[in-house]
């Protein structure tokens, strides 16, 4: 039960990623959140607290403002005291170009005690760099 309760909240916050609520997702996320998104372009790099993360979330719907992304499977592991959760994902936008930016990720959340302390993010960072030169 705990794990389906996990899963369901994991998969709201998508839905509130996408309808560009960060509050709600910020709410989950522990004071010291460590944040990484890999790769070496403009949304890439590890972020440390909520500050940071809030700006993230802002750069990444300023660059994608129709931003959709859905969970395909969500694997969650652990008790309270440190549960860990896998989410494969797809993420879709457009591009000014009337183009369609397609890509799907892995997500790595550490959770203890209702709180997020870690996130990771991993999507093919190539057609990510291609989409963000679209952009400029």
């Amino acid at each position: 039960m705990y794990h389906q309760i996990v899963a369901s909240i994991v998969r709201q916050g998508f839905i509130d990623i996408s309808a560009g609520q960060f509050e709600n997702v910020l709410a989950k996320f522990a004071p010291n959140i460590v944040f990484s998104f890999l790769g070496d372009h403009a949304l890439g790099g590890e972020k440390h607290g909520l500050e940071a993360v809030r700006k993230w979330f802002a750069q990444i719907h300023g660059f994608f403002p129709n931003l959709r992304i859905t969970p395909t499977s969500i694997v969650v592991s652990g008790w309270a005291w440190n549960t860990v959760v896998i989410t494969h994902f797809t993420v879709q936008a457009s591009l000014p170009n009337a183009t369609q930016y397609n890509n799907q990720g892995l997500q790595i959340l550490r959770i203890r005690w209702g709180k997020i302390v870690e996130d990771r993010l991993f999507e093919d960072t190539a057609k990510l760099q291609n989409a963000l030169q679209q952009l400029e």
